[in-house]
């Protein structure tokens, strides 16, 4: 065994433990060059355990709050899962473009709903999500009869002032249908907004029809004289409302046999075939009124 003396053995020992120094630096300084964050967060490989599950459209609305109101309110048909639609998320790269390719085509689910002639869907249905908010564009007006052929036709067979005023005059959002209020006065007070349709069909309102129930109070709004000497009349035709008669169509001048078969004898009827030339005013006839009365 070597033996060394006792300057050469602390020379030696110094050596080591410079050595040994040098090696823990080394080693120090790799596990530093590794690190590559400056948090020290675990793992939680427990989390990626399982298969994540589609989102629900309340969850994609966490994020897509104005979309997802957009549906709620105006989405009609539209209303489903999210994924229907869109089967790419997320993946719009602004340096590589590509949106339009990303984003669902009409064409997946609708043919042509409106016809050959309006295939371009974005310009009335600016917003997928809202197809039902349809702004009553200069395209749009312009094509109303593609689809509302019916109330074209009635405005033409049928004139009236209604023929003379564009369609976005009253309907100035699509589906939108006006109060007639908004430009008619009530025919009487408390009249409700849902009896005027029964009689006026708005594209051709001058073709009037009534149920045998329209109240009198709504002919008085144009036969004021007339409906003022019915209501004080005393003979029974007071108690008969104005449609029971005047059935049928507007300004129907019913015949009085079609109540009364026969109501004098024959002799009197041949004499008199006229029934008004002693009844004189059908809305309010001549009657003997007892005395005292």
């Amino acid at each position: 065994m070597l033996k060394l003396s006792g300057s050469k053995r602390k020379s030696v020992i110094a050596g080591a433990v410079v050595l040994l120094l040098a090696l823990a630096g080394a080693a120090f300084a790799a596990k530093e060059a590794k690190k590559v964050a400056t948090v020290n967060i675990p793992v939680a490989a427990e989390l990626y355990a399982t298969e994540p599950q589609p989102l629900t459209p309340t969850q994609c609305g966490q994020c897509h709050s104005s979309i997802f109101r957009a549906l709620k309110d105006d989405g009609g048909k539209h209303r489903f899962d999210c994924q229907k639609c869109h089967n790419t998320f997320h993946s719009y790269n602004p340096k590589k473009g590509g949106w339009d390719e990303l984003m669902p085509k009409c064409a997946t689910c609708h043919a042509k709903p409106h016809g050959p002639t309006i295939a371009d869907c974005a310009t009335c249905h600016a917003n997928p999500h809202a197809p039902k908010k349809v702004a009553m564009t200069t395209r749009l007006t312009n094509a109303c009869a593609e689809c509302h052929a019916g109330p074209r036709d009635q405005l033409m067979k049928f004139p009236s002032k209604h023929g003379k005023v564009a369609c976005q005059k009253c309907h100035t959002a699509h589906g939108y249908i006006p109060s007639c209020f908004k430009c008619h006065k009530p025919h009487h007070v408390g009249q409700e907004l849902a009896t005027c349709t029964k009689c006026h069909p708005v594209h051709k309102p001058r073709e009037i029809t009534y149920a045998k129930d329209t109240p009198g109070a709504t002919c008085a709004a144009c036969h004021g004289k007339v409906y003022a000497k019915w209501q004080k009349t005393p003979s029974l035709h007071g108690k008969v409302n104005c449609a029971t008669c005047h059935h049928t169509r507007h300004k129907y001048v019913p015949k009085c046999t079609e109540c009364h078969d026969a109501p004098h004898k024959k002799e009197i009827l041949a004499r008199f075939p006229n029934c008004l030339g002693c009844h004189l005013d059908v809305h309010d006839l001549p009657v003997q009124q007892k005395k005292g009365k």
